[in-house]
């Protein structure tokens, strides 16, 4: 921060020294070519010049003879014989500066008093003066900048100081509230267990009663299907099933040769040549109820598409209707002559035959016949016994619920306060304004987004994802400065390359934004960022010695 500061001084000093610069006339003081004012000293001609290094000493009448006799070059600061030397330009009226001696007399200026050029032939211009008054309007600017960025930054340490003194309140509280909280929630998880037991034996109670009902259901629909079975094996119906009725089903076949033989229905048949109803639903059935087929299925083809013209013709109620009338005639003297009934009769059966008829069809005709009575498949309601305890467990969890979440909301608040509280946002916290902030910067192509310690990505301008260039690390500048180098990475990976990594440099400015963007190397991108964070106070510097003008 003392650095940082120095360097905002310097900035005054150069200034104070530029007005003075250009406030007097530069008096030039008798020296050797291209020795600065501050080593006049080391070049007195009434005795010999040692080369600044030490390593040799030469007579005064050998420095600028455009002949290298020091190792450093010191002895032919004004010429360009020694690679290694410098020229010093005075530049009254401006900065002076080093160049390399190299450039001496090569016809270029790089003085802009053109004093380099002084045996080439070069014609120049002294613009020191032009250049000089440029400058200074440039570093007034920057001092104007400067001077109202840090009166910014002394607000934004103001309010960052109130805001951090806020927010150790804040999660001072809150860790006074996760105790409450969390004693709430242990309390109403015992309430919800406690009221939970009674909940689940009632529902057990229930469900097991259900399961016998669906099971004695069950068992009722399996001595229904075998008692229908038995009817269709029995073609003589003489009350029994024989080993010929059973030979006559060659899906009952065991050994695969497509033909029941008589062993193989008596096996079927429990060892016995026949059976009644009884013995065939408590032996029998069990074994061939997976590989029985329904003569009126195998008969039944399957239904085609059927046109919507056509639509009523394939009514279950139609068919069913055309089915008993079928029957009826069947019925009559072996199949031939009967009368046919009127539609009052044939209602007042249809409710009679309920129980016997419609059953049998639907057996016989399960693709065809919608699902009926599904009520029946699903679970009762409660009793009001039941349901009173449901209700009681019911309210438990939700106040257990609601009160874990309310506890889930103050940790992940104290979780971000603690976060924000321990982020490096300066000296006195006057980096802190930048925190869960971004701020965007668009080019031809991308629109790049800066959001301080969090991340920095990069969107294409005309639709497409976000792609990582890089999360936040930390501080990454000079030992002198740090905090004006912010760095970002493990960014998304490059294709067969490193992960994506940003170094944000900042700058004082009025304004915070995001000022360029570049990709310096593959997959390392460059921002330069302005902040009033970065400035520091301008001090006016009243009498200083500065031997160069």
């Amino acid at each position: 921060m003392a650095v940082a500061a120095s360097a905002l001084a310097a900035l005054a000093l150069a200034l104070g020294l530029l007005l003075l610069a250009l406030g007097t006339s530069a008096v030039e003081v008798k020296r050797p070519r291209g020795v600065s004012l501050s080593n006049r000293h080391f070049y007195e001609e009434t005795k010999p010049f040692t080369c600044l290094d030490g390593s040799k000493t030469i007579p005064f009448d050998e420095v600028n003879d455009d002949y290298c006799d020091c190792k450093d070059g010191s002895d032919e600061p004004g010429t360009s014989a020694c690679p290694n030397g410098s020229f010093h330009c005075t530049n009254a009226g401006h900065r002076p500066r080093y160049i390399p001696s190299s450039r001496v007399n090569d016809g270029i200026c790089d003085c802009c008093d053109t004093t380099d050029e002084y045996n080439s032939g070069a014609v120049c211009e002294n613009a020191c003066k032009e250049q000089g008054r440029k400058e200074k309007e440039t570093l007034q600017k920057m001092a104007e900048v400067a001077k109202e960025g840090f009166k910014l930054k002394q607000q934004l340490i103001e309010e960052a100081k109130k805001s951090r003194e806020d927010k150790q309140l804040k999660l001072a509280e809150l860790q006074k509230n996760k105790g409450t909280w969390e004693e709430r929630v242990e309390s109403l998880k015992a309430v919800k267990e406690a009221a939970e037991k009674p909940e689940q034996a009632a529902k057990q109670i229930h469900k097991k009663a259900w399961d016998e009902v669906q099971a004695a259901r069950k068992l009722e629909r399996e001595k229904a299907k075998a008692a229908e079975t038995f009817k269709e094996l029995d073609d003589n119906e003489d009350g029994l099933v024989s080993l010929n009725e059973i030979q006559t089903h060659t899906e009952l076949d065991s050994d695969g040769d497509g033909v029941v033989s008589e062993q193989e229905a008596k096996t079927l048949l429990g060892g016995a040549n026949q059976v009644d109803v009884a013995s065939f639903q408590e032996e029998v059935w069990a074994g061939i109820q997976d590989k029985y087929k329904s003569e009126a299925v195998m008969e039944s083809p399957t239904p085609p598409d059927i046109p919507v013209e056509e639509e009523a013709d394939s009514h279950p109620k139609l068919r069913h209707e055309e089915w008993r009338k079928d029957d009826d005639d069947h019925d009559d003297d072996g199949g031939g002559g009967g009368e046919e009934q009127d539609d009052d009769n044939v209602d007042d059966e249809e409710e009679e035959e309920d129980d016997d008829g419609e059953d049998d069809y639907k057996g016989q005709h399960t693709s065809y016949f919608p699902k009926q009575d599904a009520d029946e498949e699903k679970m009762p309601a409660y009793d009001e016994g039941t349901q009173a305890l449901i209700d009681v467990a019911d309210k438990a969890r939700n106040e257990f619920s609601e009160a874990e979440k309310s506890l889930k909301e103050v940790e992940n608040s104290i979780g971000s306060l603690e976060k924000e509280l321990t982020v490096d946002f300066g000296p006195d916290g006057e980096f802190a304004y930048l925190f869960n902030q971004c701020y965007e910067m668009t080019t031809n192509e991308y629109v790049y987004k800066v959001c301080p310690f969090n991340k920095v990505v990069q969107k294409p301008k005309h639709g497409g994802s976000e792609t990582s260039l890089g999360l936040w690390g930390s501080w990454a500048g000079p030992e002198s400065n740090k905090f004006s180098v912010m760095k970002y990475e493990h960014g998304t990976g490059c294709w067969q390359g490193p992960n994506r990594s940003t170094l944000v440099k900042l700058s004082c400015g009025k304004e915070t934004a995001v000022l360029s963007t570049s990709e310096p190397s593959r997959c390392e991108y460059l921002m330069e960022f302005s902040t009033p964070a970065l400035c520091q106070e301008v001090m006016d510097e009243e009498g200083s010695d500065h031997d160069e003008l």
